[in-house]
């Protein structure tokens, strides 16, 4: 007894010691009680999480309301206006909020497409994708104006190059016939009619109207590989455009392939993926 006392003695003194050390000590209690020691429990982990982040929000805009067009004509530089309506009126009658079969039975537009070789829905789906098929004025300093909201350097390549191909329909060549509809339809005819030729060189043999869209709204070598993308692609990094150019075009910084095609299929329809061709 005697025994176990001064060994309990010496255990409690060894124990202080390491107490003033900071260390802890179970000799005392594992003398007192020799049974198994047991945990009440596993001991709590903590585990860092993070939200998942998803993916980026997208809202889809309603379309260009009237007097109120892009201004891209082909470069993609343009920036949104709000010009008046040109003089030069417009060339149809069309009934508020057209839908895209009553654009592209109106008469400039079946000429022109035909003209050009190109499906009248592909010439109307761009009308109506610029300025709702409004008669626009340039604004903001850039000169995209007319239904089609072309700049004047685009126009006049395009005007004198449609001239040219077709040397028997009556065609005014002058800048100042650009804000005639009907002018303004035969250029943006032959610039899609390029387009076309374009994608089927770069790869895509039967363009959609969708592609064409790409095409008109970015550039030749910018168009070509919108239209070869996948639609998860990142459609900022394809065009490279400066962020006003950007926001001009309704484009952010996570805009997909697959989500400007899909703005554009609001607009237009199920046309949007139909063949651009005659």
């Amino acid at each position: 007894m005697v025994t176990e006392l001064l060994g309990r003695a010496k255990i409690k003194l060894a124990c202080i010691g390491l107490a003033f050390a900071g260390l802890a000590c179970l000799g005392e209690w594992a003398a007192a009680d020799p049974g198994l020691v047991t945990l009440s429990g596993l001991p709590v982990t903590v585990k860092p999480t993070a939200a998942e982040p998803g993916l980026p929000q997208f809202t889809y805009p309603t379309g260009v309301p009237s007097g109120a067009g892009t201004g891209i004509g082909g470069d993609g530089s343009g920036t949104t206006g709000s010009g008046a309506t040109g003089s030069g009126g417009t060339a149809s009658n069309l009934p508020p909020n057209a839908t895209l079969d009553q654009v592209a039975q109106q008469d400039y537009i079946q000429t022109a497409a035909a003209a050009a070789g190109i499906s009248p829905a592909a010439l109307a789906a761009t009308c109506m994708a610029e300025s709702n098929c409004q008669n626009v004025g340039a604004a903001n300093g850039s000169t995209a104006s007319g239904e089609f909201q072309m700049i004047n350097s685009t126009y006049t390549a395009m005007i004198n190059e449609f001239a040219a191909n077709n040397p028997d329909i009556p065609v005014d060549t002058s800048l100042a016939g650009k804000m005639d509809p009907t002018n303004e339809a035969y250029a943006a005819a032959q610039y899609l009619a390029d387009g076309v030729a374009a994608l089927q060189a770069g790869g895509d043999q039967t363009p959609t109207n969708v592609d064409l869209r790409g095409y008109y709204q970015f550039g030749a070598g910018k168009g070509v590989a919108v239209a070869n993308a996948s639609p998860g692609d990142n459609l900022e990094s394809l065009v490279n455009l400066t962020p006003s150019q950007m926001a001009a075009n309704g484009i952010t910084s996570t805009t997909t392939v697959g989500q400007w095609r899909q703005v554009y299929a609001n607009k237009i329809g199920a046309s949007a993926y139909q063949s651009a061709g005659a």
